[in-house]
């Protein structure tokens, strides 16, 4: 592993308020959404600006309320051929199936058949729907795969409005909308089946737009030529892939915000020119897909869901092994001859990205990523007895070991939640407890000579702070599952240790190693792995409601920001997939929007 020292680069700042421009539009103030927008150069940011005016999304959104779609026919996805049409005849859109998987925050929703979609006129559109996964405790929709029929022209846009919980009585049709098209209508009559939530007030001769119609077998169409996109503070507040604050909200690190958009611009070579790389550098280290479905969920535009998309499909048709039945899967490094009977090695536990795949699943409803998720989980799962077992417990020689390990079973437990991969989950928590408290420092103290010899050549008993960070991140992901209460304090005293013990002594880093007897690693030269480490300091005030937590970590956000490197994937990856979490444990602080955006330590 490289270890980079003294570099920074100061994070080019730019204002974020050009982002708001366009919120003052007479949609907040008309009650209805817009027809179809040609896209005419308008800037992606501005309309998201307006689409987050219009939505209004509290931090818990109700268990009945609406929100504006954005579709996008952005032409990258594979569009049908064009018909051949007489010359100077007009070019009328084809209708084409548009799907898109809608998250839901814990207990907002549990029946797919409350979900209902106006268009920009509107009038209600028909849908089909079938949930994709739900909250394990509470088992409400955690997301819900719709599909529709649209026409859009290339390059043009429309904003639907999709409804959920108790049905709204219409709005009325548009001047010129046509009387002749069945359920297209707002006060067409209601649908055969069509639900009504329980004491729902309808008023009386009131006609509801119908429900969707519940379809086990909808299949979706993630790559269609056109794209469904919510507002990223929808996203945020459904908690779909973790705590989140939408990018424009981001009034605290500016210089992150513009620091990872060029990082990934202008990367040499090109991020998705790197490919497979069992030993060195490779594009998915520390998880692409779930790097780059994090930077979508943050801004919630068609273009950032494409490149998302795009890093996950490569993923599991280069990165991906699967037995002949399809039950297990592992990474296309491990060796030919595997089977559970082998511990799996180091490499390919960290390149099993049970994350990226879940996002995959619950952002687009593609059965490709569900099958990588469980059968990742189950290869695991059946490994664990030879990887704790024997003469070493695999998973105890580095954090990230047990990071990766959890991090693979609780995205399989989230899809599949059998009683045996429960279990074996909370094995790996148990283990991770008992870890922490065989030593009186807070880290999860283990040679770390026998992790790297090029690292430390001597240090029987230390910790890793980035990869400690990874070990929470996991165990956030496991709290969110099942609410172990233990999880509050392993990750408190990790948080401590890594405040008062593992931080450098001008503390604008973290030591690369702590506890090395023959490097003591006192140098703020690693400062860019802060942006990978301060999310711990967040799941520990969301879990304990300190705010110094927030205090120390935007001190050291400030270090990382200065430092941020995007050399390749890898450093690419390392900055974003946690640190959009980091401002969504912020974005919790008490008070006004105003006064959350200043940590207690500006």
């Amino acid at each position: 592993m490289d270890v980079q020292r003294a570099r920074t680069r100061a994070g080019a700042r730019r204002p974020l308020a050009a982002l708001l421009l366009a919120a003052p539009l007479c949609w907040a103030s008309c009650g209805r959404l817009p027809a179809r927008m040609a896209v005419a150069r308008r800037a992606e940011p501005s309309v998201r600006a307006v689409l987050e005016a219009h939505a209004a999304v509290r931090p818990a959104p109700p268990s009945a309320g609406a929100v504006p779609l954005l579709l996008v026919a952005d032409a990258v996805g594979s569009a049908p051929a064009p018909e051949k049409r007489p010359p100077g005849a007009s070019a009328a859109p084809a209708e084409v199936v548009v799907s898109t998987a809608v998250p839901f925050a814990p207990g907002a929703l549990r029946d797919v058949r409350l979900i209902r979609l106006r268009d920009g006129r509107g009038a209600a559109v028909p849908l089909r729907a079938k949930p994709l996964a739900v909250w394990p405790q509470g088992r409400s929709i955690r997301s819900a795969l719709v599909a529709f029929r649209a026409a859009l022209s290339p390059g043009e846009r429309a904003i639907y409005a999709l409804e959920y919980g108790a049905p709204a009585p219409p709005s009325p049709g548009a001047p010129g909308q046509r009387a002749d098209a069945p359920g297209q209508r707002a006060d067409a009559p209601v649908a055969p089946g069509a639900q009504v939530a329980p004491g729902a007030q309808v008023a009386p001769g009131a006609q509801v737009a119908p429900g969707a119609v519940l379809d086990e077998a909808l299949l979706p169409n993630p790559d269609g030529p056109i794209a469904a996109v919510l507002p990223p503070s929808w996203y945020a507040a459904s908690q779909v892939c973790g705590p989140q604050q939408p990018a424009m909200d981001d009034r605290r690190f500016p210089g992150f915000e513009s620091g990872i958009e060029r990082g990934l611009a202008r990367m040499t070579p090109a991020y998705d020119s790197y490919g497979v790389s069992c030993s060195g550098a490779h594009r998915t280290y520390y998880d692409g897909p779930h790097a780059l479905y994090q930077r979508f969920l943050r801004n919630g535009d068609a273009a950032r869901y494409r490149r998302a998309r795009a890093e996950a499909v490569w993923y599991r048709e280069h990165e991906l092994r699967f037995s002949p039945d399809r039950r297990l899967a592992i990474h296309v490094c491990e060796k030919e001859d595997w089977s559970p009977s082998r511990p799996l090695s180091w490499h390919t536990l960290r390149r099993m990205l049970g994350q990226g795949m879940l996002d995959d699943y619950l952002l687009t409803g593609d059965p490709a990523a569900k099958e990588a998720v469980v059968a990742m989980g189950e290869a695991l799962r059946l490994n664990l007895a030879t990887l704790t077992g024997g003469k070493e417990d695999a998973l105890r020689a580095t954090e990230r070991n047990m990071a990766w390990a959890m991090m693979t079973l609780a995205s399989t437990y989230a899809l599949d939640p059998r009683p045996d991969v429960l279990a074996a989950l909370r094995g790996l928590a148990d283990r991770t407890v008992a870890w922490q408290q065989q030593g009186a420092s807070g880290a999860f103290e283990h040679d770390l000579h026998r992790a790297d010899p090029s690292e430390c050549e001597r240090g029987p008993r230390g910790g890793s702070p980035f990869m400690t960070a990874l070990l929470v991140d996991a165990l956030m992901e496991y709290h969110a599952l099942t609410g172990d209460p233990r999880v509050r304090l392993v990750v408190a005293r990790a948080a401590g240790w890594l405040d008062e013990r593992a931080i450098t002594s001008d503390r604008r880093a973290f030591r690369y190693l702590w506890g090395c007897e023959t490097d003591a690693y006192d140098d703020s030269g690693t400062a860019d792995l802060n942006l990978l480490i301060v999310p711990v300091f967040g799941a520990a005030y969301a879990l304990t409601r300190d705010p110094r937590w927030i205090a120390v970590g935007d001190a050291l956000a400030d270090a990382g920001v200065e430092a941020m490197w995007m050399k390749q994937p890898k450093h690419w990856n390392q900055a974003m997939r946690g640190f959009g979490r980091y401002l969504g444990y912020r974005a919790q602080l008490p008070g006004p929007p105003a006064a959350a955006q200043r940590s207690a330590g500006r």
